[in-house]
């Protein structure tokens, strides 16, 4: 139907692609839907996973990196973890780098994409976010994927920088901010995961007399908390996969990654909050993926399948809000 209000409106459509590790595969969905709606994507701004998505869209390799993830396996996972001494960070990321390589041009710029892109990274000082619109490419993501404790900080001037979703996990005002009339958001922490982190302090909190705060809130002092004991590692690869995986243990302590990232989850989830009431999205699609983990990049067709649901519970807003302004 012509509406002849769309000639007084701007109707640049811009995409903001949240933070959330291996949960921003669903992301792919949302761009490949809003394609498949006739929907264009004049511009993106991406926090962490979201400008690697937002990146590899970019360079016409999102099929590529699609088929390529969902075949991913955990083994193939560990093969990108270039241990170092564990100083400011597990990883140092090179190899992280060399396997964006095969959907980024090393020598990619951002100025130089078929259209406007914005990656965002974190100050280490400031906790200010440090937006990229210009520079090399690979350099830029290096820095927003910098998932604090994980990734060696990248070195910026007199600072450092880390992963965007720290201070920015949706980056819906940067979108603003680069012209978008409609806006659309990706958003990866809708809650908060009920993981075997929380399941673990719930057990514990009942072994020493706590109960809901619905019933009372109270601790009986008499009684100690019981810590379980970690279970020694023969090899390093066990290692690394004890740190990656949910142990099904009665007795469960979390892993240095599980705390890790269950605290960004935390973190990811209060901006988000925030960041919603005061810059609100036209559309905004959020995949239920609270129960995956950050690493989880081996259950791609889970993700994958689950942005396109969100999608779809969100195509007549997506045909009301943008689809007749255009």
């Amino acid at each position: 139907m012509f509406n002849p209000l769309k000639i007084f409106r701007n109707r640049k459509v811009g995409l903001a692609l949240g933070s959330g590790g291996a949960k921003g595969l669903a992301h792919i969905s949302v761009i490949e839907y809003l394609r498949g709606l006739g929907i264009p994507v004049n511009m993106i701004a991406g926090s962490s996973i979201g400008a690697v998505v937002g990146a590899v869209y970019c360079c016409g390799n999102l099929s590529k990196l699609k088929d390529d993830m969902l075949r991913f396996s955990r083994k193939e996972l560990f093969g990108i973890f270039d241990i170092t001494i564990p100083k400011s960070g597990l990883l140092k990321g090179n190899d992280f780098v060399r396997f964006m390589k095969k959907y980024i041009p090393a020598d990619a710029n951002i100025e130089d994409m078929p259209l406007p892109l914005a990656i965002v990274a974190t100050d280490y000082y400031t906790g200010k976010p440090v937006i990229f619109n210009r520079g090399n490419i690979l350099e830029a993501l290096r820095a927003s994927i910098s998932i604090p404790g994980v990734f060696v900080p990248v070195v910026y001037g007199d600072s450092f920088l880390i992963d965007g979703g720290v201070a920015n996990p949706l980056p819906v005002d940067v979108i603003y901010k680069m012209g978008a009339g409609l806006t659309i958001a990706s958003n990866l922490h809708p809650g908060l995961p009920y993981s075997r982190v929380s399941e673990f302090v719930r057990r514990q909190g009942e072994k020493i007399g706590i109960l809901k705060k619905s019933e009372i809130d109270t601790v009986d002092e008499s009684r100690g908390i019981s810590v379980p004991d970690e279970k020694p590692v023969r090899t390093w690869f066990e290692n690394i996969e004890q740190w990656l995986s949910k142990s099904e243990d009665k007795q469960y302590y979390p892993s240095i990654f599980e705390v890790i990232y269950q605290s960004i989850d935390i973190m990811g989830y209060v901006n988000t909050q925030n960041i919603l009431k005061y810059s609100k999205p036209t559309v905004l699609i959020e995949p239920d993926l609270v129960s995956l983990g950050t690493m989880d990049f081996y259950r791609s067709y889970d993700i994958i399948a689950e942005g396109f649901r969100a999608c779809s519970d969100k195509k007549f807003e997506l045909m009301r809000k943008i689809k007749f302004w255009l």
